[in-house]
């Protein structure tokens, strides 16, 4: 596997889905991971909810995680809710202050950030 990438590729993983939360949190400086973290958060509370509004618990009992985040819903989500978290992500990497350098073995070269 590539230790380098240039920022295309970086982006494009990220919009396919492809980078973990965790991924893309290590990518940021801390403030900025903070407000990652927060809005992954939300994200994850509405699949939640949207999941709980269905009715249809996963336990004959009911939801067990009521007022919690729940992981059943972002695994039958597949790659949809990484997308979401990239669509935060690169709100905030879009800002190079808000870059680390190099994390979690990924190197990123300075090509700047198109939108």
């Amino acid at each position: 596997m590539k230790d380098k990438f240039d920022m295309q590729e970086l982006l494009k993983f990220a919009e396919q889905g492809r980078l973990t939360k965790h991924a893309l949190g290590t990518m940021l400086v801390p403030e900025a991971r903070r407000q990652f973290l927060e809005s992954c958060a939300a994200i994850e509370k509405k699949y939640t909810d949207d999941c709980a509004a269905m009715k249809d618990p996963c336990l004959e009992s009911g939801c067990s995680v009521e007022g919690e985040i729940c992981l059943q819903p972002l695994l039958r989500a597949g790659t949809e809710y990484h997308k979401a978290y990239a669509a935060e992500w690169a709100k905030l990497f879009g800002d190079e202050e808000n870059r680390l350098t190099s994390s979690a073995g990924i190197a990123v070269t300075d090509h700047p950030l198109k939108a």
